[in-house]
């Protein structure tokens, strides 16, 4: 249990550091460098149009296109949608 909190922890600095602002767009290989597991979240966000954001606590993401993330943070209105 104390591993798998490590990494969800790790996780959240790696989505915290890459998107200080909150909305942010990048490379999904500059993630796994930093060393993202992209195997550990917290929980599930979907939107009315289907997409998924996998979180690790405040911070999620959602895979895009083209090997790219789109990190942000939560608001919210999203807690209406949590998985």
């Amino acid at each position: 249990m104390k591993e798998i909190n490590n990494k969800l922890r790790h996780n959240r600095f790696v989505l915290q550091r890459f998107s200080p602002e909150g909305k942010t767009t990048i490379r999904r290989e500059v993630l796994q460098v930093a060393g993202f597991d992209f195997r550990h979240f917290t929980h599930l966000y979907r939107t009315r149009q289907g997409n998924t954001y996998h979180f690790c606590y405040d911070y999620g993401y959602l895979l895009l296109e083209d090997e790219k993330v789109l990190i942000v943070n939560w608001q919210p209105y999203m807690e209406q949608n949590k998985v």
